[in-house]
């Protein structure tokens, strides 16, 4: 018979098939022996609502490629070739001195150049806008989490898949479950079994790409963690094994090991892989970040974190 595991997703999730599709090519690639069961909470995220309206943008900017083009740069080129040729009209009648020449073909150079620029700074703030409105859903998830309210709504759903596809048994000390969380569902699923009152026990904590340990050195999670003060703090427990698989171009993954002791004094561990060798991709376009699902060498380290 197939042993049930968690899966629970990170922030800015908002189809709940489409994660359900990313949970069954992680089932297919981890073979026979686990049914995975995903953990859906994208709904109660952040609003997303009138985001756009904080994005600050610059006054007075062209709409469109085409229009910056001949605001910016046609329009450079025409008024630099005005300038040019009156420049050459005067030149030829040598009606100004050599340095008027220099200083007025200056004048052109400094003119184009800044027009250039403009044009350059327009399509630099196009990009911004782009990167801004791409970026805030997923602060907003992270933000909106924080706040105690919406912690307690996010905990609910975890509890109510847990008890609707295994029983209300589940998850307590007599019946422990599994976890695999992929970022900020991490810090959730590390909230809910460090909770003072009816913690969620853990028999394997599969983390991806997470960041409990962060949360707890800016924020301490609960009154059931220790506060940091150098030295790893001890757990409950509620968390029996933990294995946290980090990408090496992830700029979104922190350890864990250096802040946490498990309850019998050992260490969790600190799992590195590499899923993208390119460091562009893998860092800068957060395809590491986003890879833990699909890519082999991190389905390998959840393999093996399943199998201990």
């Amino acid at each position: 018979m197939a042993e049930p595991v968690l899966v629970i997703h990170g922030i800015g999730v908002r189809n709940p098939a489409k994660f359900s599709r990313s949970v069954e090519a992680l089932g297919v690639a981890l073979g026979e022996g686990y049914e995975l069961i995903p953990v859906f909470w994208g709904d109660l995220g952040a609003e997303g609502v009138d985001l756009e309206k904080v994005i600050a943008r610059y006054p007075d900017r062209s709409g469109g490629v085409g229009g910056m083009m001949a605001d910016k740069l046609a329009g450079s080129v025409a008024s630099g070739l005005g300038r040019t040729m009156s420049w050459v009209s005067r030149r030829r009648g040598r009606h100004e001195s050599a340095a008027q020449i220099k200083q007025e073909a200056g004048r052109l150079r400094a003119d184009l150049k800044g027009r250039v620029r403009g044009y350059v700074n327009d399509k630099f703030q196009d990009m911004r806008g782009a990167m801004t409105s791409a970026m805030l859903p997923f602060l907003a998830d992270v933000i909106s989490y924080q706040s105690q309210g919406r912690r307690a709504v996010v905990h609910g759903r975890v509890r109510e898949v847990i008890d609707k596809e295994l029983g209300a048994e589940y998850g307590t000390k007599a019946k422990p479950v599994t976890m695999i969380a992929h970022s900020l569902g991490g810090v959730i699923t590390f909230d809910m079994a460090t909770a003072q009152r009816d913690p969620l026990y853990l028999e394997r904590f599969v983390t991806l790409g997470s960041q409990p340990g962060f949360f707890h050195l800016l924020d301490p999670r609960s009154g059931g963690v220790p506060v940091f003060e150098g030295e790893p703090v001890r757990l409950g427990p509620s968390v029996k094994r933990w294995t946290n698989i980090w990408d090496e171009y992830d700029v979104l993954a922190f350890g864990v090991s250096g802040v946490f002791r498990l309850h019998d004094g050992s260490l969790p561990i600190d799992r590195p892989v590499r899923c993208y060798r390119d460091a562009v991709r893998g860092a800068a376009l957060l395809q590491s970040h986003l890879g833990y699902f699909t890519r082999r060498a991190s389905v390998e380290a959840v393999r093996e974190a399943l199998g201990e």
